[in-house]
């Protein structure tokens, strides 16, 4: 019974089976030897004549016996292998095609699972078939045996920035980071059947420790592909989908920042019903049957084991405040005290930020946090300040500025030099120019000392009004005050002259660095190129292309992908800004540029080109990408896909679109959540 159910598990993933490679003709097994054999030195030096010859000899049998698909064979090779300590040498790829020949033989499961193991660091899903048959067994224990056996696959030493991202990845809010181990297929697989043997043993908390613990995400495609697997125990497939759900939620819970960042993102692209759906998931999770996360972490429980945040609570206000869902964000207030936790002044703080096109509401939260005695701190009164001079009441602005400099608040430096550096934006905004150098002097003499900030703040200004001397006055300042300006300052200063048609301008420029002590490097360069291109204008444009010049004339500034790509996408932003002539010649030269200086495209800057063409209607462009990077043999992740789809699609672009899923099939693509729920819109025609 036992072997029928593993071969019927085994069945399930019946498409992992791989062509067993082709015979090598005999002349070139000589010279083939001699290649393992150095390779074997690099990779092993206490590998010695007598054992290379060994598995050389081992080697070719295995090739044959996976040619003649003989599994008895293989599994007597393997075992030479491991007898020798020379297991470890055979090609990932091979193992693979060896794992999947045995897994559908009779052979002991022992050495079935130990031959899986060793090919999951290239496929693991002949593992994850090993688990979904202890899994049928009604063994979890033996699963998550063999779980813990898959940790060099499993867990990463990622840094946090790239586990946040990847957060965002999952659902598809930002873009795809590959890593070597995200290469592995049927990762998810493994942590699908580990979160299953925990269901099976009623261990939420168990299952939310391992997905703590990698950076493997769920996705919509392959958590229903791996229930599917599961529809023989209904009860089971539906716990192990409510186990998902909820571990989804549990896990961004469980990392604040990657939380926070999360909700940001949502807010940022104004995707209101993904923001209202998590949040109803977060408010489910504290107050719904089952409940697994506490409101704050002084609620924290044996059942509630990862908590909620004041920043949490404040990242959900601000996103729906900046979705313009006002119902939304009072909900969430509301919400607080019925979750017995009080308003952080954070949230107050966001509230106020939220009113800045409205001083009336903005000066009505303010009066009501005195009533309710909440002290203001720096934030607060830098929002409601803001908030008044975009109502055009700077007299009203002032008073309040001059009541937070009365406060003598005991804010960390950064928090009050963002109130003053509020404050001289909306003095010359509001054209008091008069007023603003007043309160840089009064800065300068008795402090907070001016930063970078304010003086590009007057930098702007100026620039803005074409104000020359303004902007000498400035630079000179911060030369005296010893405040070296940053790439915003250069850029501004830069745009400026190139307005007035200074054909020096960028000369001017590298001279104000040189006198400020500012080393000109190819990052700085890159990003002054990339904020002239941003202004989508000839003069701009020109400029960009000067500083290239100067760029690759200079072996210590050399430029880069980076750089070359700010330029190209710097064409494509927008509406278009230049005739199509021109800018296909502007490409033409800049790809050409970047062949003469042997710099090549790779797939993270095709895939930003794509998006830029995709997004701002240059299908020919974009098409012509696509086929270069078929034609150079780019490797295509599913970003690329994502992207050519996602752009067809937006376009109605359907025969096109549908010819790119064709070219998916050919290259081997097995598409995950998002990129296949764009498969199936770009095959339907639109249609739903």
């Amino acid at each position: 019974m036992l072997r029928r159910s593993f071969s019927s598990s085994l069945s399930k993933f019946k498409h992992l089976r791989r062509p067993p490679p082709p015979p090598l003709p005999s002349p070139a097994l000589k010279t083939i030897k001699e290649s393992i054999t150095r390779k074997l030195r690099s990779r092993d030096s206490l590998i010695s004549d007598q054992q290379a010859d060994v598995f050389n000899s081992v080697l070719a049998q295995i090739r044959r016996a996976v040619a003649a698909e003989d599994p008895t064979a293989v599994h007597e090779l393997w075992i030479k292998l491991r007898a020798s300590n020379l297991a470890h040498l055979v090609d990932p790829k091979l193992l693979s095609s060896m794992s999947g020949l045995l897994l559908e033989s009779h052979l002991p499961r022992d050495d079935i699972e130990d031959l899986a193991l060793a090919a999951a660091s290239f496929n693991a899903e002949d593992f994850a078939a090993c688990m979904l048959y202890h899994i049928r067994s009604d063994q979890p224990e033996a699963t998550l045996s063999l779980y813990s056996r898959s940790d060099h696959i499993m867990q990463t030493a990622e840094d946090e920035h790239s586990l946040e991202f990847q957060d965002d990845l999952a659902f598809g809010h930002a873009d795809l980071l590959q890593s070597p181990s995200q290469s592995i297929r049927g990762r998810i697989l493994l942590l699908m059947a580990a979160v299953t043997a925990h269901a099976m043993l009623d261990s939420f908390q168990g299952a939310l420790n391992l997905c703590k613990d990698t950076d493997v995400r769920f996705h919509h495609h392959t958590t229903n592909d791996f229930l599917e697997r599961l529809k023989y125990n209904p009860d089971l497939k539906k716990k192990v989908e409510a186990y998902v759900h909820r571990l989804h939620y549990a896990r961004l819970v469980s990392r604040p920042p990657s939380l926070s960042r999360h909700i940001t993102n949502l807010g940022d692209t104004k995707a209101l019903s993904a923001l209202k759906k998590f949040y109803d998931g977060i408010i489910q999770g504290i107050l719904g049957p089952s409940p697994f996360i506490a409101a704050d972490e002084s609620f924290l429980s044996s059942e509630r084991t990862v908590a909620m945040t004041f920043v949490g609570w404040t990242s959900f206000l601000t996103a729906f405040l900046k979705c313009s869902a006002k119902d939304d964000a009072a909900r969430v207030w509301d919400d607080i005290p019925k979750l017995g936790l009080r308003h952080h002044i954070s949230m107050w703080n966001a509230l106020l930020a939220g009113q800045s096109q409205s001083f009336t509401d903005a000066t009505a939260t303010f009066n009501t946090m005195k009533t309710r005695n909440i002290q203001p701190n720096a934030l607060t009164y830098r929002a409601l300040i803001g908030s008044l001079f975009n109502g055009r009441r700077p007299n009203l602005a002032m008073d309040k500025f001059h009541e937070f400099r009365r406060a003598e608040l005991n804010d960390s430096p950064e928090d009050i030099m963002a109130v003053y550096n509020t404050v001289v934006n909306g003095l010359l905004v509001t054209n008091r120019v008069d007023a603003a150098n007043s309160l840089l002097l009064q800065m300068s003499e008795h402090g907070p000392n001016p930063d970078v900030v304010s003086y590009n703040t007057f930098l702007g200004h100026f620039a803005r009004r074409n104000d020359l001397k303004g902007l000498g006055m400035i630079m000179t300042k911060m030369g005296e005050s010893g405040v070296a300006g940053d790439v915003f300052s250069f850029s501004t200063i830069l745009s400026a002259l190139l307005k007035l048609g200074r054909p020096d301008a960028s000369e001017i420029v590298f001279r104000l660095m040189n006198k400020q002590g500012v080393k000109a490097n190819t990052a700085t360069y890159t990003a002054i190129i990339d904020q002239q291109m941003r202004t989508r204008d000839e003069v701009h444009l020109n400029g960009a292309l000067k500083l290239l010049s100067q760029m690759e004339g200079d072996p210590a500034v050399a430029p880069n992908i980076v750089t070359y790509t700010s330029v190209l996408a710097g064409l494509y932003r927008g509406p278009r800004w230049l005739s199509e002539q021109k800018e296909h010649d502007f490409t033409r030269s800049i790809l050409e540029r970047m062949k003469r200086h042997n710099v090549k495209l790779n797939t993270r800057t095709y895939n930003i080109l794509l998006k830029a063409c995709l997004q701002n209607d240059r299908l020919d462009q974009a098409l012509s990408y696509y086929q270069e990077m078929k034609r150079t043999k780019v490797p295509m992740f599913h970003e690329t896909w994502y992207v050519l789809l996602d752009g067809m699609v937006g376009m109605n672009e359907w025969d096109i679109a549908k010819e790119v899923v064709k070219d998916m099939g050919l290259y081997g693509v097995r598409p995950l959540g998002p990129l296949q729920n764009l498969i199936q819109r770009a095959v339907s025609g639109g249609r739903r």
